[in-house]
């Protein structure tokens, strides 16, 4: 206890001075919603370790941690290799082989033809050949078989083997034509189908069925074979690169094939064995092992950063006067936590779209009302990002946040009664359906049940809006000394206890503060200041008057003045104990602290002039200081303290001064006269009112109160039985 009594001390002591300075403890603040806000988006990134191998039994429920979408590597590797497969190859076709094929072979057979004896015999019996061939043919016939083999060798194009061409010259007429015949039918067949040069083999295979096919003997058939299998070549040559040019944009065209695993789904269930399948999901979840996903962290805390470093830089140069609030400060930072974390929840629940159930208007109905739309606009455009972000939503989820949270805001901007709030929420609850809808409608495929339950979640949005912004509005505003517009609307109301008490036990005081709400707040609507807020002020600045209401002139009815027998010192405490009895009163009733600043400062230090007076013209007293006549203070600090301040005066003063009130020109000098005194008081040196402002007040006093002064006519109490004699005169002369 020693060193926490020691800890106390000190800052009891002001020795931790960073407690003081507000400058140092909004940075802190919101070092500590940077911090917060990145650990609510990246706690998903530090997942749990799970120990499971193929084939064992999983001992309890694995669920996934958080939504992820991943690409299944090995299907979609399967469906490219489909889609290689599934075209076709590329060749370029050589236009001239048939042609060489049929000379090749024609040749081959005149060749032979030329050596064949049996041949030469039969042309020599059936024609008469001229000498000369008779000669040449006789010659060859001289030759010897396997010169005759060289010799046809020499002069053909294909290398055919030597008992292929011993053959051929041992057949007749007829067989050599057969073979001729029926070699070049098998190769134009092939050629002019086109012969690939990727199958050729295949094709030498169905060209040797083909010749099995032919009805000959089979030392033909081999002939036959040899010659085809050696004449035969590729007219379609296979274009490898462009094949796999082709191909490899096949395989870019398949999507890859992505699978969607929802946070809270059950990924291997207890008692399942485990397969490569939940193996691959484990992994791609990131509790295959512990490894932190360092480079998502990374990412996502510059995204809030950069979120956190726009808003500050737009405060500091936008909203200034905000920072000086540290109510305010503080809101700012709890209400996007809250709205992160209520996010979070959701995505423990195993819903679709848990982004469209996500109520940001909430927290933009709530910052608008304790704060300003300026604000809550910026503050909402972020958040939902980082709402999308947690629930996985994408950019639906973003726009559905944006569009609910600026239908809560332009709704609630002029709010005027709770009731409105609920309003609000109906409208929120419509632009999100309108954009739910929009999403949908433009994403295949159409589901009508997904497309009502989506409208739904839009529906419950605006729902849980309003409810969230009723149910946590009064204990905001308690907890952060913030009042909002449907605060000071409740406090104006006559009903309020405080104010029924004012008007029966001080009704003349109830009636100078209605008066003095008239003049204030139309002079701040001039001078642009918080004209609610200055008519709540007025009608409770005087509160302290309650206590002993017959010491002030308004609530004295008849002639006695209770002052007469005092001292002027004793009536001064009286006179300005009423300040110190309405803080009390105040803070009984639970009264706002901006209200209560305002009893504080309405009379900021003034000098009661009357018993100063008094006392300077009485002898009794000596040595008479000043400052024993002057209200405590402090002066007025804002610009709405200062006009009640002003409108006080000037409505005690004018009542009090009968031959003003029938003058414009004499009630304009002495309102004039009055705000003069006071800026030459220094009463209104701390308050934020310029010159220009002083004389806008003027005459906004003026008008005001030249409305309430304004002389009427004065009717005779037998108006109406002169009216009548009139009337009957009239009828008489006629």
């Amino acid at each position: 206890m020693g060193l926490l009594d020691e800890f106390k001390d000190k800052i009891e002591s002001d020795e931790l001075q960073f407690t003081q300075n507000s400058t140092v403890r909004n940075w802190t603040w919101g070092i500590v919603v940077f911090l917060v806000l990145t650990l609510i988006l990246t706690i998903d990134f530090i997942p749990n370790q799970v120990n499971l191998e193929v084939g064992q039994v999983s001992p309890k429920d694995v669920v996934a941690p958080k939504t992820i979408e991943y690409v299944d590597k090995e299907k979609t590797e399967e469906l490219k290799q489909k889609a290689a497969q599934s075209v076709s190859k590329v060749y370029i076709e050589k236009g001239n082989v048939i042609n060489k094929v049929q000379i090749e072979l024609s040749n081959l057979f005149q060749v032979v033809r030329k050596y064949n004896d049996i041949i030469a015999e039969s042309n020599k019996n059936e024609e008469n050949k001229q000498n000369n061939d008779e000669e040449t043919e006789t010659s060859s016939q001289k030759l010897s078989k396997t010169k005759k083999i060289k010799q046809i060798k020499e002069e053909i194009e294909i290398d055919v083997s030597d008992q292929v061409i011993g053959r051929l010259l041992e057949v007749d007429r007829n067989t050599f034509d057969y073979i001729e015949e029926k070699t070049n039918n098998i190769v134009i067949k092939y050629v002019k189908r086109g012969i690939k040069s990727d199958v050729l083999n295949e094709i030498r295979e169905q060209m040797k069925a083909d010749v099995e096919s032919l009805s000959a003997s089979s030392q033909y058939k081999y002939v036959i074979q040899e010659l085809v299998q050696q004449v035969i070549r590729p007219n379609l040559i296979l274009n490898q690169e462009e094949t796999a040019k082709r191909r490899q944009q096949a395989r870019k065209s398949v999507k890859p094939v992505t699978k969607r695993i929802q946070k809270g789904e059950i990924i291997i269930r207890h008692g399942k064995v485990v397969t490569e399948e939940d193996i691959k999901v484990l992994t791609e979840l990131g509790l295959r092992h512990k490894q932190i996903n360092f480079f998502a962290i990374i990412g996502l805390t510059l995204t809030v950063a950069t979120f956190v470093i726009m808003f500050v830089v737009y405060l500091l140069q936008h909203q200034s006067k905000a920072v000086d609030d540290e109510g305010v400060v503080a809101l700012l930072g709890i209400l996007p936590i809250l709205t992160l974390l209520l996010a979070k929840i959701m995505t423990f629940f195993p819903i679709d779209r848990q982004s469209y159930l996500v109520p940001v208007a909430a927290m933009s109905m709530l910052l608008t009302v304790l704060t300003n739309y300026n604000l809550a606009i910026m503050i909402t455009v972020f958040v939902s990002f980082l709402v999308s972000l947690v629930t996985g939503g994408g950019i639906s989820g973003a726009a559905v946040g944006v569009v609910g949270g600026l239908a809560g805001i332009y709704s609630v901007s002029k709010v005027s009664q709770r009731s409105d709030l609920v309003r609000a929420g109906f409208y929120v609850s419509g632009a999100s359906v309108m954009m739910i809808l929009a999403f949908e409608l433009s994403t295949s495929p159409f589901n009508l049940l997904h497309i009502l339950e989506m409208i739904v979640w839009g529906i419950l949005n605006g729902v849980l809006a309003a409810v969230i912004t009723n149910g946590f509005l009064p204990y905001l505003e308690n907890t952060f000394g913030i009042t909002s517009a449907v605060k000071l609307l409740e406090l104006s109301n006559p009903n309020q206890p405080l104010l029924k008490k004012l008007l029966v036990e001080a009704p003349g005081t109830y009636h100078h503060s209605v008066i003095v709400g008239n003049l204030a707040e139309a002079a701040a609507d001039e001078v642009g200041a918080d004209s609610l807020f200055v008519r709540v002020g007025s009608y409770y600045h005087d509160i302290g008057k309650i206590k002993r209401p017959y010491f002030f002139t308004e609530n004295q009815l008849g002639d006695e003045n209770p002052h007469d027998k005092l001292s002027p010192t004793l009536s001064t405490l009286i006179i300005t104990s009423h300040v110190k009895d309405g803080i009390e009163l105040a803070k009984k009733y639970r009264l706002p602290t901006k209200v209560i600043d305002i009893i504080k400062q309405h009379h900021g230090t003034s000098l009661i002039s009357f018993f100063y007076q008094e006392a300077c013209h009485d002898e009794k007293y000596d040595n008479i200081d000043e400052k024993e006549f002057r209200y405590n203070g402090p002066k007025p600090q804002t610009k709405e303290a200062a006009l009640i301040m002003l409108a006080d005066i000037v409505e005690a003063a004018t009542r009090s001064k009968a031959e003003v009130q029938s003058n414009p020109d004499k009630l304009e000098a002495l309102v004039r006269g009055l705000i003069r005194n006071k800026l030459d008081d220094g009463e209104l040196d701390e308050s934020d009112l310029t010159l220009k402002d002083l004389d806008k007040i003027a005459t906004t006093f003026v008008k005001v109160l030249t409305g309430i002064f304004h002389s009427r006519v004065e009717y005779p109490d037998n108006l109406a039985e002169e009216i009548k004699e009139e009337k009957n005169l009239n009828g008489g002369s006629d």
